[in-house]
C-alpha cells in the first residue's frame, strides 16, 4: 500500500515500486504476445485505446488509407478466431479495408441486383430460394458493406459477430460506388428454372481469391463439384476429371492442389503467384520440407500471409504448392524461419 511504501527506507521503496513496474511491464508483454498468437492484438488494441483519449487519437491516425493499405499487406488471408467489433474502430481494420478494395475490384456483378437485409449468418441459407431463381446478384447489406451471397461465407463475413444495431454508413457509400461503377440496376427479374448457384459461388470466391478473371482460367472445361453429404457445403472442385481446388470449411476460401497450380502457371507469367527458392532448396522441398525464408529468391507482391502460393524454381519449374506465412518484403528481409508451408508435391 502507499503508507507501507513510505515507511520504508529510500532504496528498499524504489527497488520495490521498480519491482512493481516490472511485473506489470512483463504482464502487459505477456498479454500481447497472447493476443498476437490468437489473433486478436486489434481487439486488444480498440480495448485499451478506450481508456485513454490521446490513444484514441492516435487509433484514428490508423484510419487513413494510406496507412491502413500497408498494414493491409501484413494482414492474414484469414484468422482462426472470429472477428469481434468492439468499437467504431473495427470497421477500419486492414481486413475490412481489403473486403472492401476486393469487392470493388475483383467481384463483377450481374447488371441487376436485389438488396436484401441482414439475417442469421451464414445469409445464403435464409436467402437460397430467392438466389436460385433471382436473374441477378442478391446482396445483403451488412456492415462490411453489401456481400454477394456468393461470398457470405468466406473470412471474415460469416467468422464475425457484431451487436444489433451498427451505423453502417460505410456500406450504403460502398454499395452507391459499387452501383455506379458497374451501373447496376435493381429491376425485378425472375428465372423459370433456377440457376447453379454452387457454381457462382466457385467462381465469385476464386475471383476474390486469386484475382480478377482467375476462374475463366481455374474453371476453363468440365467442372465437377463435390459436396459434403451431411452439410451439403462445398468440398472439392474438379475440372476436366483433375482436382484444382479445396474449399476450407474454417474461412469458405480455397486451397490450391497440383493441378490448379499448373493451370495457373500456363496462363500467367511470373512472379504471378509464385514464390521461387534457391535451387539449394529444392530437394528438401520436394521431400516436402517447409521453405525457409533465407532460400527465397522472390514472390509475388500481391501474396498475403496464409495465401496460397506456388513454389518455384529459378528457371519457373514447378516444385510444390503451399501456404504463405509472410509477405514479399518479409520474406526477403528475414534471414530465419518459415516463409512458406508446404502442403503438397
Amino acid at each position: 500500500s502507499a503508507n507501507e511504501l513510505k515507511k520504508m527506507e529510500k532504496e528498499e521503496r524504489e527497488r520495490a515500486i521498480a519491482m512493481h513496474n516490472l511485473y506489470v511491464s512483463f504482464s502487459e508483454m505477456k498479454r500481447v504476445r497472447e493476443a498476437i498468437r490468437r489473433g486478436n492484438l486489434w481487439e486488444l488494441v480498440e480495448e485499451k485505446s478506450a481508456s485513454n483519449p490521446l490513444l484514441m487519437d492516435a487509433l484514428d491516425f490508423l484510419r487513413e488509407e494510406k496507412i491502413v493499405k500497408w498494414m493491409e499487406k501484413f494482414e492474414p488471408i484469414s484468422k482462426p478466431s472470429a472477428f469481434f467489433y468492439t468499437s467504431k474502430f473495427s470497421l477500419y481494420r486492414p481486413i475490412v479495408y481489403r473486403y472492401r478494395k476486393r469487392l470493388m475490384e475483383r467481384f463483377v456483378p450481374k447488371s441487376r441486383v436485389k438488396l436484401v437485409p441482414e439475417v442469421e449468418k451464414p445469409y445464403s441459407r435464409h436467402y437460397r430460394g430467392l438466389w436460385k431463381k433471382f436473374d441477378g446478384d442478391v446482396l445483403v447489406l451488412s456492415p462490411f458493406g453489401p456481400v454477394p451471397l456468393a461470398l457470405d461465407e468466406i473470412y471474415p463475413i460469416a467468422q464475425s459477430v457484431f451487436p444489433e444495431k451498427v451505423e453502417k454508413d460505410g456500406c450504403m457509400d460502398l454499395l452507391k460506388r459499387f452501383m455506379d461503377k458497374y451501373k447496376i440496376t435493381e429491376e425485378e427479374k425472375y428465372l423459370e428454372k433456377g440457376k447453379d448457384v454452387d457454381f457462382e459461388r466457385v467462381k465469385a470466391v476464386v475471383d476474390f481469391q486469386f484475382g480478377k478473371g482467375v476462374s475463366e482460367v481455374l474453371l476453363n472445361g468440365k467442372v465437377d463439384i463435390v459436396k459434403s453429404e451431411r452439410t451439403e457445403k462445398i468440398r472439392n472442385v474438379y475440372c476436366d476429371g483433375k482436382h484444382v481446388l479445396s474449399m476450407r470449411a474454417h474461412d469458405g476460401l480455397f486451397t490450391l492442389k497440383p493441378a490448379g497450380a499448373k493451370k495457373l502457371m500456363r496462363a500467367y507469367p511470373p512472379l504471378r503467384f509464385r514464390v521461387v527458392v534457391e535451387d539449394e532448396a529444392v530437394p528438401f522441398i520436394k521431400e516436402g520440407k517447409n521453405v525457409f525464408a533465407k532460400f527465397v529468391v522472390d514472390c509475388d507482391p500481391e501474396l498475403r500471409p496464409y495465401d496460397e502460393c506456388i513454389i518455384v524454381t529459378k528457371s519457373d519449374e514447378y516444385i510444390a504448392v503451399g501456404r504463405c506465412l509472410l509477405n514479399r518484403e518479409e520474406m526477403l528481409s528475414f534471414n530465419y524461419g518459415i516463409a512458406v508451408k508446404t502442403r503438397e508435391i
